[in-house]
C-alpha cells in the first residue's frame, strides 16, 4: 500500500514538474517574443527618424536654400532697387520663405502641441493643407489631454495619413474623427480615395511609419479598403 502510495505521489510531483517546466518555457518564449518586439519597434523608429532627417534635408535644399539663393541673386544686384518688378519678386519670395522654414520647424517637433493642444494643432494642419481636398475633424465628446509624447506620436499618425492621401489616395475628401470615452480613444481616419488591395501585405514607408507609431503607443489597429470608394484606418486606445 506505502509503496503504491509513494508511486502515485512520485507520479504527480512528475506530472506538476512537467507542468512547472512547461509554464516557464512558454513564459521564457513570451518573454524573447516581447524582446523581439521591442527591438522590431527601435528599428521601426530608427527608420522613421532617418526618414524624417532625409525628408527635412530635402525641404531645407529644395524650399529654404533655393529662395535663399534666389534673393541673395536679387539683392546682390544693383538693378534691384531701383527695378519695381525685382520689389515685387522679393516681396513674394520673403512669405514663401518664412512659410517654408516654418514648414520644417513643425517636421522637427510640432511646437504648437504644448502650447495650444492637440486638437487645435490639427486645425492648423487642416487649414495649411492644399485646398484641392477638404478635411474635416470630427470630435463628438470632449477630449482628454494626454502626456506630450503620447499625442505628438497621435499627431505624426495624422500627419503621416494626411500626406500619403494628398499624396497617393485621388481622394476629395478626408475625415479626422476623435472618439475620447470613459474605456477608450478611438481615431477614425478616412478618406473617398481611389483605396488598395486589403488582401495584399501594407506597402510604402509612410503606411510602415504609421503602424509603427501605432504599436509605440500600445494600440490596436485596422485597415479598411474599398477599390475606388476610399480608405479608413481605425486605431484604438484602452484606457
Amino acid at each position: 500500500m506505502v509503496t503504491v502510495l509513494s508511486i502515485i505521489i512520485g507520479f504527480i510531483f512528475a506530472i506538476y514538474r512537467v507542468f512547472i517546466l512547461r509554464m516557464l518555457e512558454e513564459k521564457n518564449q513570451q518573454h524573447q517574443k516581447e524582446i523581439t518586439h521591442q527591438k522590431e519597434i527601435a528599428k521601426q523608429y530608427t527608420i522613421i527618424q532617418e526618414n524624417e532627417r532625409k525628408r527635412i534635408a530635402e525641404t531645407l535644399h529644395d524650399e529654404v536654400g533655393s529662395k535663399l539663393n534666389i534673393l541673395s541673386l536679387w539683392i546682390n544686384n544693383d538693378d534691384t532697387w531701383n527695378n519695381p518688378r525685382s520689389k515685387e519678386i522679393i516681396a513674394q519670395q520673403i512669405p514663401q520663405l518664412i512659410n517654408a522654414t516654418r514648414n520644417v520647424s513643425h517636421s522637427l517637433y510640432p511646437v504648437n502641441l504644448e502650447k495650444f493642444g492637440l486638437l487645435l494643432t490639427l486645425e492648423e494642419l487642416i487649414t495649411n493643407i492644399d485646398s484641392s481636398i477638404l478635411v474635416r475633424l470630427i470630435v463628438p465628446y470632449n477630449y482628454n489631454k494626454r502626456s506630450i509624447s503620447f499625442e505628438v506620436e497621435l499627431y505624426r499618425i495624422i500627419q503621416e495619413f494626411l500626406a500619403n492621401v494628398i499624396k497617393h489616395a485621388k481622394a476629395s475628401q478626408m475625415h479626422i474623427q476623435i472618439r475620447d470615452t470613459k474605456k477608450s480613444l478611438t481615431i477614425i481616419l478616412s478618406d473617398n480615395g481611389i483605396g488598395f488591395n486589403n488582401d495584399r501585405p501594407l506597402k510604402g514607408m509612410g503606411l510602415k511609419n504609421i503602424t509603427s507609431r501605432i504599436q509605440s503607443i500600445k494600440a490596436s489597429h485596422k485597415w479598411k479598403s474599398i477599390k475606388n470608394k476610399g480608405t479608413t484606418l481605425i486605431i484604438l486606445h484602452l484606457k
